[in-house]
């Protein structure tokens, strides 16, 4: 608990992309929908099968404004206020790739399947400026601020580094 909690502190300060800006936090929306998205392992495009008994993966929309319909998410000393259900579940993924630019950045490419394009691309357009909250197995895992519409069904989130996106894809896996 206190890696993660590190891993979260460390994660609040990351850079934010041009789409999106990213920190993190401890506490996680509740799961729903148990079919997971199949994880790719680096960019060799080789799909491994996952346990859908344990994987949940989640993203809620929130904002920074409160409001007694949302629940609050303290990251790194703030909060955060999220709607209290999904706006994408893993049923909505297609995939989830790892990805390292050359200057070592890192990411993971959330892909969206035809139910989940459609949605992202509503969410982006009616929510600009807010935020998209990763969760995997209760735990929240990144958080991107929406800065433009996403037409492609391709979310990249930043990750802290290899390390946190293999800790992250691992926890997709179940382990």
């Amino acid at each position: 608990m206190r890696l993660l909690y590190k891993l979260v502190t460390v994660l609040a300060l990351a850079i934010g992309l041009t789409a999106c800006q990213h920190t993190a936090s401890q506490r996680a929306p509740e799961a729903v929908d148990p079919v997971p998205p199949v994880v790719q392992q680096g960019n060799t495009g080789g799909a491994q099968s996952q346990s859908q008994s344990s994987v949940v993966i989640t993203l809620h929309l929130a904002q920074e404004q409160k409001e007694d319909t949302l629940v609050a998410v303290d990251v790194g000393g703030e909060n955060l206020y999220a709607l209290p259900q999904p706006v994408l579940t893993q049923a909505d993924l297609l995939r989830v790739t790892p990805v390292t630019t050359a200057d070592q950045r890192t990411f993971l490419l959330l892909e969206m399947n035809q139910r989940g394009l459609g949605k992202l691309h509503s969410i982006t357009r009616q929510a600009q400026g807010h935020f998209l909250l990763l969760s995997v197995q209760g735990q929240l895992a990144s958080i991107a601020r929406i800065g433009e519409v996403i037409t492609d069904g391709r979310l990249l989130i930043q990750t802290q580094n290899a390390q946190h996106t293999q800790a992250i894809l691992n926890m997709m896996k179940g382990g």
